[in-house]
């Protein structure tokens, strides 16, 4: 099987790393997605927008519904626990996460998700990320139950347990099918590697340790340890190319590149907090899909076709 290429695109409101934004929500990097939008058409190259509950909700989704007609996109669903209705309080932590909340709430947010793409988008959406990659079994109860087959919540290697988020740490990095009764559930895991001078020592400690060592820092001090990700905001060109000849060379089935559709303006995120950073983003993405989908030849893919491709090239086997 080839190599495919895949961009997905947590589709929510302006910067909702900070507090003030998640309550008082901006919409401008929605605003702005049609430049976004032509850099993949220019490419050939249709992305996964996973959509927010409160982005379905606000008139620039005109834009996204016009890029969803015209078939140059997928719609997928991105839950944001602390935007999606009903608000009702969580049974643990600060209710950012899906997973902090009983299941019947769990449901019942997904339901006003679901429901809303639908009448949003004229479509079913069948793909999803968790928003915080929250992804646990009742992650995959609910979405095997309304008719979701494939998911890219997972992050090889990172964990988010000191924020009351899921451990990633020993994920499997590759895709891999997830069974809930009779239905097969697809999961896509984003691209992330380590990168490091000792690979052997700098996996025995990072995946031993526990997380008051700050083993990370340690190691990216005596063995240049990073965790890359396929994401242009905030890392960089020659790292991510890095990472795409090494999995290139192991016949890697896929390169899952993502990032947040608010990198796109200044402001919009941490990661592009004015111009220079935000021109340093497109840049980046731009040079990276000219290398995978120009130089390499790879072909793009939703995550939809590309769990397609999957099942076909499972059924001929």
């Amino acid at each position: 099987m080839h190599t495919k290429a895949i961009v997905t695109i947590d589709t929510e409101p302006d910067n909702q790393w900070d507090p003030y934004l998640r309550k008082n929500l901006a919409f401008r990097n929605i605003d702005a997605i049609d430049k976004l939008q032509r850099i993949f058409d220019r490419f050939s190259l249709k992305p996964t927008y996973f959509v927010s509950y409160s982005v379905a909700n606000c008139p620039a989704v005109s834009l996204l519904k016009d890029i969803k007609k015209s078939a140059r996109c997928e719609i997928g669903a991105h839950l944001h626990a602390w935007e999606t209705p009903p608000f009702q309080p969580a049974l643990k932590g600060d209710g950012s996460y899906l997973h902090q909340y009983s299941f019947k709430i769990q449901e019942e947010k997904f339901k006003s998700l679901d429901s809303l793409l639908c009448d949003t988008f004229k479509d079913k959406p069948v793909s999803y990320r968790g928003g915080r990659y929250s992804f646990d079994a009742n992650a995959v109860t609910l979405l095997s139950k309304y008719g979701y087959c494939v998911d890219s919540s997972v992050t090889p290697g990172v964990s988010w347990e000191k924020d009351g988020g899921i451990n990633f740490k020993d994920a499997r990095r590759d895709d891999y099918l997830l069974q809930q009764e009779d239905k097969w559930l697809l999961e896509v895991p984003v691209t992330v590697r380590i990168r490091t001078k000792f690979r052997k020592v700098s996996d025995f400690f990072y995946f031993n340790s526990p997380s008051w060592m700050h083993a990370q820092g340690f190691l990216r001090r005596l063995a240049g340890f990073r965790i890359i990700w396929l994401d242009p905001s905030f890392n960089e060109y020659e790292d991510m190319r890095f990472i795409c000849d090494t999995l290139l060379a192991q016949g890697s089935r896929y390169l899952n590149i993502m990032f947040h559709s608010s990198v796109i303006i200044p402001g919009g995120s941490p990661y592009t907090p004015d111009q220079k950073s935000t021109d340093l983003f497109f840049e980046r993405l731009e040079r990276l899909l000219d290398y995978l989908l120009k130089e390499r030849k790879l072909e793009g893919l939703t995550l939809k076709e590309y769990s397609d491709y999957r099942q076909a090239g499972d059924n001929a086997g």
